[in-house]
C-alpha cells in the first residue's frame, strides 16, 4: 500500500485534519473517503457494481489482507492511547506490555490482605489466593474478540464511512477492558473486613458513621487524604447528608453552585469526589454493570491494585460463513489481554440503603 495511501487511513481513523500540499488546501472527510474508495477499488481489482462475491474473494488476496494488516495497526494505535484518556485508569490501573510469551510475574513486596482475582470474559469465573511478602503472582490472560459485521459494499460505494467503523471497533475494544477493570474494582470491595463496610442511608442521622469510615481509611493507610468514588446515582446520595435537618445553608456557596450545575457536591467537606461512568452489561441494557449502591472510600497513596496485562497485537480474521450466509464481511478482531487485581491497601465500602 502506497506510503500516502496508509497515511490517509491513519488520519481518517483519527480524526486528524488533512492537508493536501498539491492544491495547498484542507480536505473534507467525504473527500479523503473517496479518495480512499477510489484507492482500493482499483487494487482490489473492483468497481462499484462488483458483486458480493468478487467483493469477499477480492479481500482474500495479497491486497485485501495488506488493507487488513493496516487496519490491525490502526487499531492498536487507538487502543494505547485510549487506556490513558480514563482517569480511573491513570490511577488506579498498573499496566505491563508484554510481548507473546513473556511472563506477566508481578512481585508482591509485602504480605497482601486481600486477593488476587480473575475475572474472564462473560463468566466472570473467580481464581483466589493469598500472597506473602516476597511472592510472586501472574495475571491469568484470555483472547479478548469482538465480532462486527460490516457490508464492505456499502464503504465502497460511498455509503459507509470505513474510519469510523475503525474507530468503533477500538473503542469496543477499550469498553469491554474498562468493563471488567470496573468489575474488578467493585468486587474487592466486597472481600474487605466488617470495619470498612458500612450500610446505610445517606442522611443526618448516619453522616458521623460516614466521617468515621473515612477516617478510619484514612488513618490505617498512614493518614494519606481519601477519594470517594461511585457512580453519578450513587454520589449523588452524598446530598442528602444536607437536605434535611442541618440543611444546606450552611455549605459553602461554591458547593451549592456545584450541585446546582452538576447535581453533584464538588467535594465533601474537603474530600474529593470522582465519578466512575456507569455502564451496560455486554449486550444488555437492562443491567448497569457498576452498582449504584456502593459508594468507595479510596486512599490516595502510590499503589495500583488493578493489574492489566496486554500482548498489544491486534488480530482480524474475516468470517466467510457469515458472509456466505447472508452478504455480510463478519470481521472478529481478537488481542490477548487480562485483569486481575491484588489488594495491599484497605479501603472502605459504603452500600447505600433505604
Amino acid at each position: 500500500m502506497k506510503n500516502e495511501i496508509r497515511n490517509l487511513v491513519f488520519d481518517l481513523s483519527e480524526g486528524r485534519e488533512i492537508f493536501d500540499a498539491e492544491s495547498n488546501r484542507v480536505v473534507d472527510v467525504k473527500e479523503a473517503n473517496e479518495v480512499l474508495r477510489k484507492f482500493m477499488l482499483e487494487e482490489l481489482g473492483l468497481n462499484e457494481k462488483s458483486t458480493h462475491r468478487e467483493i469477499k474473494r477480492a479481500f482474500e488476496t495479497e491486497a485485501g489482507r495488506e488493507f487488513f494488516q493496516v487496519v490491525e495497526e490502526i487499531i492498536d494505535r487507538v487502543i494505547n492511547t485510549g487506556w490513558t484518556q480514563s482517569e480511573f485508569f491513570n490511577q488506579f490501573v498498573d499496566v505491563r506490555n508484554m510481548a507473546d510469551g513473556d511472563r506477566n510475574d508481578f512481585y508482591a513486596e509485602k504480605p497482601m490482605i486481600l486477593t488476587v482475582s480473575k475475572v474472564s470474559g462473560d463468566h466472570h469465573d473467580i481464581s483466589v489466593q493469598r500472597l506473602n511478602e516476597g511472592e510472586t503472582y501472574t495475571v491469568p490472560t484470555s483472547v479478548f474478540a469482538v465480532k462486527v459485521g460490516s457490508n464492505i459494499r456499502e464503504f465502497l460505494t460511498g455509503r459507509k464511512d470505513w474510519g469510523k467503523f475503525i474507530a468503533a471497533v477500538a473503542e469496543a475494544f477499550l469498553q469491554e477492558v474498562q468493563n471488567e477493570m470496573y468489575n474488578e474494582f467493585m468486587n474487592a470491595a466486597d472481600k474487605m473486613p466488617a470495619q470498612y463496610k458500612k450500610t446505610g442511608a445517606l442522611g443526618p442521622a448516619t453522616k458521623d458513621n460516614l466521617d468515621a469510615l473515612i477516617e478510619d481509611v484514612s488513618m490505617v493507610n498512614y493518614n494519606v487524604p481519601v477519594v470517594l468514588m461511585g457512580t453519578k446515582t450513587a454520589l449523588k446520595k452524598l446530598n442528602g447528608l444536607y437536605e434535611s435537618g442541618a440543611g444546606l445553608n450552611w455549605i459553602a456557596d461554591s458547593l451549592k453552585e456545584s450541585v446546582a450545575h452538576t447535581g453533584l457536591l464538588g467535594d465533601y467537606e474537603g474530600t474529593v469526589l470522582m465519578e466512575i461512568p456507569q455502564r451496560f452489561e455486554k449486550n444488555n441494557t437492562a443491567q448497569k454493570l457498576v452498582d449504584n449502591a456502593k459508594i468507595l472510600v479510596i486512599p490516595l497513596v502510590d499503589y495500583k491494585p488493578i493489574k492489566f496485562v496486554d500482548y498489544g497485537e491486534t488480530e482480524i480474521t474475516v468470517d466467510q460463513v457469515a458472509a456466505k450466509m447472508d452478504d455480510r464481511q463478519t470481521y472478529e478482531v481478537q488481542r490477548k489481554m487480562g485483569v486481575g487485581s491484588v489488594i495491599s491497601r484497605y479501603f472502605g465500602v459504603w452500600t447505600i440503603g433505604q
